[in-house]
C-alpha cells in the first residue's frame, strides 16, 4: 500500500508541477490526503475542482481511476478525465495518459468514455473543445497488445509466465523492456494452474557461453543456475518477499519494478493450496513475475489480483493489499512435466533489497501479447 500510494502521489505531484500549478486550496489538501493514504478525502477535494474545469484535478481523478484508489478501478472513467484534461491544452501528460489507457480498452469502452467526455464538456463549454481527434482509434499493429511479466528458467531462453498473459495472442514477444523485444513461441500451457512455458525464437538473448555449448554439444536444455532456481521449502506465514515485474508496461517507466511485502496467508483464493497470498503491491502487468525470498530463492510467481468490483459488490468494501502467487512447487511440477527439469535452489545467504533487485533484473522479462 505504501509503495503504491507513494507512486500515485509522485505521479500526481509531477503532473501538477508540469502544469505550473500553485499547490493551494483543494489541490493541496487533496495531495496531503493522498500522501496519508486517505483517498476518500482526496476524492472529495479534487472532484468538485475537476467538475469546475480544473485540469490538474481532472488528471488526478484519472490516475485514481487507473489505480483504483478511493474508487473502483475503471478505465472508462480514467480515460474520460484524462481526455477532458487533455482537451484544455494545458497538459501533454494528460494526452499520454489517455492514450496509454486507450490501448487497454475495448472499442465499446472507448466509445463510452468519449461519449462521457463529450457530454461533460458540452455542459461546461462549447462542444468544439473536445474534438474527435483527441482519441486515436486502437492501432491494429502488434504494439497494441497487452503486457505481463515472466522469468527465465533456462539459458536457452525458456521463460515461464501466466497462461492468461499469452492467451489468444497472434504473436508473443519478450524482452527487458517494451522497446527491446524478441519473438517467443508458446511451448506448453496449463490452464488450470495458469502457467505457460515460452521459448525465444532466436538466440539474440542467449549468453555467448550458451550459444557455444549449443553449437558444440547440441544441448537442448541448460539449467539457469547449477544450484537451482526455486526453493524446496514451502512458503512460511509472515516471511518477507520481493516481487519483480513490469506493472503497467511502459506507462510508469520502461523498466523493471520491484516491491516488498510479506506472505499474509499460506493458501490462495478459495483456500487453494497451490497458491499463497501476499501484501506486496501488484498491478496489471505484474502477472507472471517472480516472487523471491530474502535469500534470492524463487518461492512463487505472481498470478492475479482479486476482481475488485466483484469483491466490493460481495463484501461491501474494496480489497487492499490482497494479491496472490503460485507456489514454487506447482511451477516446478509444470516445468518437469514440460521436459524442463529444474533443481531446487539452496541459497541461504540473506541479501539486501538492492542485491535482490539486481538478481531479479537479470531474470525477469516483459511479456507482450500482440492481438
Amino acid at each position: 500500500m505504501r509503495n503504491l500510494t507513494a507512486t500515485l502521489c509522485l505521479t500526481i505531484a509531477v503532473l501538477l508541477g508540469s502544469l505550473g500549478v500553485s499547490w493551494s486550496g483543494g489541490l493541496q489538501k487533496g495531495l496531503d490526503a493522498a500522501n496519508r493514504g486517505d483517498f476518500a478525502t482526496a476524492l472529495r477535494e479534487w472532484r468538485p475542482l475537476a467538475e469546475q474545469g480544473d485540469a490538474s484535478a481532472q488528471n488526478n481523478l484519472g490516475f485514481m481511476y487507473v489505480y483504483g484508489k478511493g474508487v473502483l478501478q475503471d478505465y472508462v472513467r480514467a480515460h474520460m478525465w484524462f481526455n477532458i484534461a487533455a482537451s484544455s491544452g494545458e497538459s501533454k501528460d494528460a494526452s499520454k495518459s489517455r492514450d496509454f489507457v486507450a490501448k487497454r480498452m475495448t472499442p465499446s469502452q472507448l466509445e463510452k468514455a468519449q461519449s462521457l467526455a463529450r457530454n461533460f464538456v458540452s455542459k461546461k463549454t462549447s462542444p468544439t473543445v473536445i474534438a474527435e481527434k483527441t482519441e486515436p482509434k486502437p492501432s491494429p499493429s502488434p504494439k497494441s497488445g497487452t503486457s505481463g511479466s515472466g522469468f527465465f528458467v533456462s539459458k536457452l531462453g525458456h521463460v515461464i509466465t501466466n497462461q492468461h498473459v499469452v492467451s489468444d495472442c497472434k504473436k508473443v514477444t519478450i524482452g527487458d523492456n517494451s522497446k527491446k523485444q524478441v519473438t517467443a513461441t508458446v511451448m506448453e500451457t496449463d490452464r488450470r494452474n495458469d502457467l505457460a512455458l515460452l521459448r525465444i525464437s532466436n538466440m539474440q538473448m542467449a549468453s555467448a557461453e550458451t550459444k557455444s555449448l549449443i553449437r558444440k554439444l547440441g544441448i537442448k536444455v541448460v539449467p539457469l543456475a547449477t544450484d537451482g532456481l526455486m526453493r524446496f521449502e514451502d512458503i512460511e506465514l509472515g516471511e518477507d518477499v520481493l516481487v519483480a515485474g513490469f506493472p503497467y508496461g511502459e506507462f510508469l517507466s520502461n523498466t523493471i519494478k520491484v516491491t516488498k511485502g510479506i506472505v499474509s496467508a499460506t493458501r490462495g483464493w478459495g483456500d487453494d493450496i497451490g497458491q499463497f497470498q501476499i501484501d506486496a503491491a501488484v498491478q496489471p502487468g505484474s502477472s507472471g513475475g517472480p516472487i523471491y525470498d530474502e535469500n534470492a530463492n524463487i518461492v512463487g510467481m505472481v498470478v492475479a489480483q482479486p476482481n475488485k468490483q466483484k469483491f466490493a459488490k460481495t463484501v461491501g468494501s474494496l480489497p487492499e493489499l490482497v494479491n496472490f502467487g503460485i507456489k514454487a512447487s506447482t511451477v516446478r511440477q509444470f516445468l518437469n512435466a514440460s521436459g524442463l527439469p529444474t533443481k531446487w535452489s539452496k541459497r541461504s545467504k540473506s541479501m539486501s533489497t538492492r542485491e535482490l533487485a539486481k538478481i531479479a533484473k537479470s531474470q525477469t522479462v516483459m511479456v507482450v501479447c500482440h492481438r
